[in-house]
């Protein structure tokens, strides 16, 4: 009998470290204190909507850190994570034959999104701190978008992040062209610092999502939504405004709520803001001969090849040595030039030990893959 393949270290995918000494003992915490409290039919026998009044409290609890005061829960809507957010917000705020505006590399479902609700995604030009003020205008005077979605905090893939003068900028083209804003804040958590979401500057026309997929566990499938007005939320959200599957289940939006209320989930947060300090510093000095970007906190690093090299035959050589990573090609809108790139996650190796032994294979096979196109 053939001995079986080695398993492939997993490094395409942006999840969060385990941290498993902490996030055991709290969720297990919040698990056992859900079920002291409710029977399984209290617990099951019905959709909790929207969520709950705790449930929302306890969303508004959570945005608030970033969003710099804590919104009414009438505003708070509990999702199934934010790709049921954005299944019905995109066919709500923007819908078939309109134009939303994105980031000239976007988050994949987004693409897929667009064919279901047969809206048009049209990419806006991105430097080192993502969207361009001015190219934004110019995408509303030609093509009068319904709404803009964007991460401006450790973009995927790039890792741009921006300034609070470029997302005032932003806002006053949003303001100038009545732009709906659907800002997905979901790495923001971990970073020190930052700069007020845009939804904070602007929350008359800003729906703000923040999931704890990227910062908690990616299985949870909890994203809190933050709308501009309760009556605007009802309107999206409301059960029967379209048959999907965006509400959360309900132990899950339980367990998350308990772990708010008690501190679990912050202390959760700050175990995976470590394990990233200490992954960065694995990470920086293995990769110091490729043209990478990064930021403290950030979950993926994007590393830039020469246009004489091809990311498909750099991902397909590690992929060989056993460890995946992702290209651009997924994040890229149709009709577009895909850029020579590849995003490894750095969070989901199940050790430091993994995530140094994956980061070499890595580093020598751009350098096999540099040094040949030249």
């Amino acid at each position: 009998m053939t001995q079986s393949a080695s398993p492939i270290i997993e490094m395409s995918r942006t999840h969060p470290p385990l941290v498993s000494a902490v996030f055991d003992t709290e969720y297990r915490s919040a698990m056992q204190s859900v079920l002291s409290r409710y029977t399984p039919s209290e617990m099951v026998g019905a959709h909790r909507w929207m969520g709950t009044d705790a449930d929302r409290r306890a969303g508004g609890v959570v945005t608030g850190h970033r969003l710099g005061s804590i919104p009414d829960a009438g505003r708070v809507i509990v999702t199934n994570g934010t790709q049921s957010a954005f299944n019905m917000l995109l066919g709500g705020l923007v819908g078939q034959g309109n134009v939303l505006a994105v980031e000239s590399l976007t988050y994949p479902p987004i693409l897929v999104l667009a064919q279901r609700f047969g809206f048009t995604p049209k990419g806006v030009e991105m430097d080192e701190e993502g969207v361009i003020p001015e190219a934004l205008e110019a995408l509303c005077r030609s093509d009068r978008p319904k709404a803009l979605y964007l991460l401006p905090t450790l973009q995927n893939p790039t890792t741009a992040t921006m300034s609070l003068g470029r997302r005032q900028a932003i806002v006053d083209v949003a303001r100038r062209y009545d732009l709906q804003i659907l800002e997905d804040d979901i790495y923001s958590l971990l970073p020190q610092d930052l700069p007020p979401p845009i939804s904070a500057l602007a929350p008359e026309r800003s729906w703000y999502m923040l999931g704890v997929a990227k910062t908690i566990a990616a299985g949870m499938k909890i994203a809190y939504l933050v709308a501009p007005s309760a009556a605007l939320g009802e309107a999206q959200f409301w059960p029967g405004v379209r048959a999907t599957f965006w509400m959360a289940a309900p132990i899950s939006a339980a367990v998350s709520t308990q772990m708010i209320e008690t501190g679990g989930a912050k202390r959760i947060i700050d175990a995976v803001r470590q394990e990233m300090v200490t992954r960065h510093q694995i990470v920086r000095p293995l990769l110091s001969k490729t043209d990478f970007v990064t930021k403290d906190g950030a979950l993926h690093v994007w590393i830039r090849l020469p246009q004489s090299a091809y990311a498909s035959e750099l991902a397909a050589a590690i992929r060989v040595q056993g460890v995946s990573v992702g290209t651009a090609d997924p994040y890229v809108l149709p009709g577009e030039v895909v850029p020579q790139a590849i995003r490894i996650g750095i969070g989901h190796a199940k050790s430091q030990e993994e995530l140094e032994n994956a980061t070499r294979i890595i580093a020598e096979c751009h350098d096999d893959i540099v040094n040949a196109a030249r």
